[in-house]
């Protein structure tokens, strides 16, 4: 079969601590025939990472819109790990979309992909362009189990999604929440019509929930889902309705994480907040230890119908660092169904809503996750 693009798959921002980790997941699982590349603002870094790998290295910079346009020009499909993508994201977007180059990305920033739905979806369903934004751990996990529990039920119920994890920040997310906080973009989904319970008890489970950070990128990302399905026999059903939240022990854990959270919240929105998480935190290009991301986790139960007495119960359990490990097997197996031409559509869209089930067998057959 003959391809008049040079690539299939280029990964960009490959040079930062979550792009290498990319890096190193696309060269253990990506097939034989797969033509791939790296991509960075900084040729000398991105020349070591390809070296490594024994693939092309490539330059772009994500504000050099010539640059992106050539990147997306002469490859099948672009991942991206160059956040924030608010700042570094839409030259290469756009350029993806003059090309017909499918695209995804580890962004959990909601009014950029907003942003992205408003410019792009329409031309993209048109011409059969993917765009899959929030690819990683935003909002994979999330985003499948909800579809996977909606396929088996078969009928509309309400669901929550109780998150336990462990794990750590690299420096990339962290900017990325700074880049937000700068820009009063620290917000709940707009869209969102019901105010949020911060702290309540969940009696099937014996628990406590609490607010959980990636909740409003990850209901928003669902409820696309069942948007864009509504039409179609996957649909969820008229009213569906998902929430989400940490889950801890006791009550007092519980009130203790809402506290942290706002207290972050707090620091991102304040300019004296984010001089100190740029001293302090973990730099751009900084990470958890190999030890750290092996040894993290992230549980998600599914609780379908009244939390007293759920209709259903599913519990899935992801290895590895949620911000790292989990977050690059999601935008890898992704990145490689696109390549595979596994998108059931075009259009700015979600895990589910593009890939549905061939993502699941993919991220089941590398042994990402379970259901426990």
């Amino acid at each position: 079969m003959s391809h008049p693009r040079k690539f299939d798959l280029v990964l960009h921002g490959a040079s930062g601590f979550t792009g290498q980790l990319a890096a190193q997941e696309l060269a253990a699982h990506a097939p034989a025939h797969l033509r791939w590349a790296v991509c960075g603002r900084s040729q000398a870094r991105v020349a070591q990472i390809a070296q490594k790998h024994k693939v092309p290295a490539l330059c772009a910079d994500g504000l050099d819109r010539a640059a992106v346009d050539a990147l997306a020009a002469q490859t099948r499909v672009v991942l991206s790990c160059a956040g924030p993508f608010s700042l570094y994201g839409n030259a290469l977007v756009d350029a993806c979309v003059k090309h017909g180059t499918h695209y995804a990305d580890l962004s959990g920033e909601l009014p950029w992909i907003h942003q992205l739905i408003a410019r792009h979806h329409d031309a993209c369903s048109a011409a059969g362009t993917t765009l899959i934004p929030a690819s990683g751990f935003d909002s994979v996990p999330a985003d499948l189990g909800v579809w996977a529990l909606q396929q088996e039920l078969g009928a509309c119920v309400p669901i929550h999604g109780f998150f336990a994890i462990r794990g750590g920040f690299n420096g990339g997310t962290l900017h990325s929440g700074i880049a937000l906080g700068e820009r009063g973009e620290l917000q709940a989904d707009p869209l969102e019509q019901q105010p949020r319970r911060q702290v309540f008890p969940v009696p099937s489970l014996a628990a406590w929930a609490a607010p959980f950070l990636m909740a409003p990128v990850n209901e928003s990302v669902v409820r696309r889902s069942a948007a864009l399905l509504a039409p179609s026999t996957q649909a969820y059903g008229e009213g569906f309705a998902y929430h989400e939240h940490l889950l801890v022990r006791t009550r007092s854990k519980a009130h203790t994480m809402a506290v942290l959270l706002k207290l972050s919240n707090a620091m991102l929105n304040s300019s004296l907040g984010r001089k100190f998480l740029r001293r302090f935190g973990p730099k751009p290009g900084e990470g958890p230890s190999a030890q750290s991301i092996r040894e993290g986790y992230a549980r998600l139960t599914l609780l379908a119908g009244p939390l007293d007495q759920p209709l259903a119960q599913r519990r899935w359990f992801w290895n590895g660092d949620p911000s790292n490990q989990i977050t690059v097997r999601c935008l890898v197996q992704t990145g490689l169904a696109l390549a595979a031409g596994e998108a059931q559509r075009g259009g700015v869209l979600t895990p589910a809503s593009a890939l549905g089930a061939t993502l699941l067998q993919r991220l089941f057959a590398i042994d990402a996750m379970r259901i426990d």
